[in-house]
């Protein structure tokens, strides 16, 4: 039997007659296999990421590199007298354990860069988020000792630690981009060394150009004093008709040295106006500091103290044996000042200072405070005779105003 042919213009009841069960809007219906999978969340892109991650920590790392310059040698990047920056590294958390900040900090965006060079498989991103959170941790507590106790700002340490945070946050945001073990690894933008050069670079130019700097100390520059009620500790030890220096001071850190040269001269011209405290605050991460002012707290009982204290602020050799050859040139009687020695009476001293420097707020050195006025950092020649200028017309104010009257 033959085909029949129905013409595509056959009337719709001669269509509906031959396929009279299906209707004219038909469609086949649709499986599970035909639903399309939903749409991914949209975020930005990993590599994107990874190189704004990449990117930072090279400012980072060159920022820390700056400093890291800074406080290994008379600074060339940040070295305003007075600044915050100064104000920062003289303080007593510029060196923990002894190792000069920026180190840890140059290590820590060199630990970062690497991790983000190692892929994005699993204990990859968990290393990069580890590292991510220990940055932004440390970053929010050094900008909290800034602010809260330091009271100074350093504007490079503020590029390391806003480096670090957002870094950090990339570092924690790529943690949930883990590419599957099966899939294979994407391109590069950016080839990996391409970004390990960046980083040598980012190092090796600032301390290049720092280190290549003259070693000639910059003159020391004029400081403004802060000027408020005195604590406790300092007022007691003023005394009328004299100009009263506290001096807080390490023996070996060498800003505390260049002080002295300043000091020094000054008070030669003033004689017995001016009457000087010394108050030894040995930081731990001195070698010998500490020997050194034990060796003039005995002095100091034989009342060599000053003698010895500026013989030891220009002597190379701090170690026990050069505190001692010191000693006995200032023409000290040994036997007595090596019984005190082996004694606790120089370690009571040294506590009470540091619980003094703690009571006044000390944190950074030199500290003096010239009367009623407070310096902090290195202070010139010309400022602290003006300042001695002042207390000593104060002294006499205060004198004549607790004088007895005539009737």
């Amino acid at each position: 039997m033959g085909s029949k042919h129905i013409p595509g213009n056959a009337p719709q009841t001669l269509r509906s007659a031959i396929s009279p069960s299906l209707p004219p809007t038909y469609r086949p219906p649709m499986t599970t296999e035909d639903v399309p999978p939903p749409a991914a969340p949209s975020r930005p892109d990993r590599s994107a990421r990874e190189l704004a991650l990449q990117a930072i920590c090279l400012v980072g790392l060159a920022a820390s590199a700056m400093l890291m310059v800074d406080y290994v040698r008379p600074p060339v990047f940040c070295a305003d007298q007075g600044s915050g920056c100064d104000a920062v590294r003289h303080s007593v958390f510029a060196r923990p354990f002894g190792v000069p900040l920026p180190i840890p900090g140059v290590l820590f965006f060199v630990a970062l860069l690497g991790a983000s060079l190692l892929g994005a498989r699993e204990r990859a991103r968990r290393l990069l988020a580890s590292l991510g959170l220990l940055g932004v941790v440390a970053a929010v507590a050094l900008v909290a000792i800034q602010g809260l106790i330091l009271h100074h700002w350093c504007v490079y340490c503020l590029t390391v630690d806003a480096s670090s945070l957002v870094a950090g946050a990339l570092a924690m945001s790529l943690r949930m981009d883990v590419l599957p073990a099966d899939e294979p690894a994407p391109k590069r933008r950016l080839p990996s060394y391409a970004v390990t050069g960046a980083a040598l670079l980012a190092v090796l130019l600032p301390l290049g150009f720092g280190l290549s700097r003259p070693m000639h100390d910059r003159p020391i520059g004029p400081n403004s004093p802060t000027i408020a009620p005195l604590p406790e500790v300092i007022a007691r030890l003023q005394e009328r008709d004299v100009a009263t220096i506290v001096e807080f001071v390490d023996f070996e850190c060498p800003f505390c040295r260049r002080q002295q040269e300043a000091l020094a001269p000054v008070l030669a011209s003033y004689g017995s106006r001016v009457r000087v405290i010394r108050k030894n605050v040995p930081l731990s991460f001195h070698e010998h500091a500490r020997d050194a002012a034990r060796a003039t707290c005995c002095a100091e009982e034989q009342g060599r103290g000053d003698a010895v204290a500026a013989a030891l602020f220009r002597a190379e050799d701090l170690t026990p044996a050069g505190c001692e050859r010191v000693v006995r040139e200032s023409g000290a009687d040994m036997d007595a000042w090596r019984a005190c020695l082996a004694s606790r009476r120089p370690d009571t001293v040294l506590e009470r200072d540091m619980n003094d420097a703690r009571s006044a707020g000390v944190s950074g050195l030199p500290t003096l405070y010239v009367g009623v006025e407070r310096f902090e950092g290195l202070t010139d020649a010309d400022t602290l005779r003006a300042s001695i200028e002042r207390a000593l017309r104060g002294a006499r104010s205060d004198a004549a105003s607790h004088a007895p009257q005539g009737g």
